[in-house]
Order: C-alpha cells, then structure tokens, then sequence
C-alpha cells in the first residue's frame, strides 16, 4: 500500500490529520494546474479551495481503482473547467493578461540584462495568452503534460480518454500555438517568424 493510500484510509476513519498530509503533498500542484488554466492567482486560490473540499467531501467513497494522483487531478482539471465556464469564456480570451499574472517561477533568470530580461517577459506573456486560447480539452492535456510532467498514460487517466486521443490533442494544441505565435499556417511559416519558442517548464519546441 502506498503512502497516499495510507493516508486516504485514514481520512477514511475520520483522521483529519491525515488529509492535512494529503493537503500538504499536493497544495503546490494543484496551485499550479490552475493557475496555469485559469491564469490569475486570485481564481487559482479560490479553484485550489474548491478542489480540496470537495475531494474532503469525496474521499469515504474513494475506491482506490485509479491512484490518489490520478484523481485528484481529474477532479482538479473538472473543477478549473468549471470555473472556466462559470466566468464565461469570451471575456476571459478577450481579458489583457496583466503583468503580475505570470508567477515568479516563469520569469526570466536573473543572470540576464534588462533587454534580455524584458524579451523574454514579453515572450511568456505572449506565450500564456496563446495558451488561454486553446480549446479547453487541448489545454487541459497541454497543461498535464507539458507542466505538470505526467505521461500521456497519466493524461489519458486522469482525462478518461484513450491515450493515442491524447498525443493527437496535446500535438494539435502545439500546432496551434504554432500558427499563433508564429504567424504560419499548417508547415508554412513568413521567413522573419523562422525561430523557436518555448513554453517554460518541460520544454516545448513550437517550431
């Protein structure tokens, strides 16, 4: 039995103590799933408070036939849908994405001069407007990918779908941003635009 279903049988009996470990195991990444969906700290802590009490809510009747992981993303990547939909899309893809969005950890290194420096800014934020264009269900496979590192098999887990319907989502989601940030349509791209670009995390190579 593995620590995370340790610890889920004992929330199960009623020890509190043990969903705060649970908590504490995965705050950071269910932070970061969301901010990275929803693109503002603000709705990103109130999405990663709503995750948690309703997996409290959930967890008596956790079957333990996906891991703890594994659920929890789902319910992380329903909820952040969720939210989504709630705040309407169209003003959320037509929202200016403001300078304090971008979290610290996706910022230029420090090593680097200020014209460096501020490319690389106006790059991200280029990149994570991009992004917030995807259809949702190619976000979400994206995001599980590409940030939080988990396998197309994990994808395709927490998604419910076949994985070969994964790798064909998140490839479509790297063409588009590829014709967005790029200018290009299928493999053809304007001469000028011939260049790579990245999304900061597991790398990805647009072109």
């Amino acid at each position: 039995m593995t620590a995370d279903e340790i610890l889920v049988k004992k929330v199960q009996n009623c020890d509190l103590t043990a969903y705060g470990e649970l908590v504490q195991r995965y705050q950071d990444r269910v932070y970061s799933l969301a901010v990275r969906m929803l693109n503002t700290p603000e709705d990103a802590r109130d999405a990663s408070q709503e995750i948690f009490i309703k997996v409290y809510k959930s967890l008596p009747g956790f079957d333990f036939r996906a891991s703890f992981a594994t659920w929890l993303y789902r319910v992380s990547a329903n909820v952040c849908l969720d939210f989504l939909r709630r705040r309407g899309k169209e003003q959320k893809r037509s929202e200016p994405l403001r300078e304090n969005r971008i979290r610290a950890d996706c910022l230029a290194d420090n090593s680097q001069g200020p014209e460096e420096a501020l490319l690389e800014k106006e790059s991200i934020r280029e990149l994570r407007q991009a992004v917030d264009t995807l259809p949702d269900s190619y976000r979400i496979a994206l995001v599980l990918h590409h940030y939080q590192e988990l396998s197309y098999k994990q994808v395709a887990e927490v998604m419910d779908l076949p994985e070969k319907t994964v790798a064909t989502r998140i490839h479509r989601a790297k063409m588009m941003l590829k014709e967005i940030l790029l200018g290009g349509e299928g493999s053809e791209l304007p001469e000028n635009k011939k260049s790579i670009k990245q999304i900061p995390g597991r790398r990805i190579t647009i072109l």
